[in-house]
């Protein structure tokens, strides 16, 4: 064998199974709904709670 074979089938292999590990987490996302940026699931209640903050506020700025 060649100088490097062997850090090279090593590098692949860690490159493929990373490449596995974020097409799966890809989809388990897609499935769960919407995430942050943080990958932490949003609640409907909080964004229903931020809506209803964004509608005050307008309602403040317009009066």
């Amino acid at each position: 064998m060649k100088q490097g074979t062997i850090e090279l089938i090593l590098f692949g292999l860690i490159f493929l199974s990373l490449q596995f590990w974020w097409i799966m987490m890809t989809i388990k996302n897609g499935r769960t709904g919407e995430v942050d940026k943080w990958g932490q699931k949003t609640s409907s209640k909080k964004l229903n709670e931020l809506e209803k903050a964004k509608q005050d506020l307008e309602k403040l700025f317009r009066s």
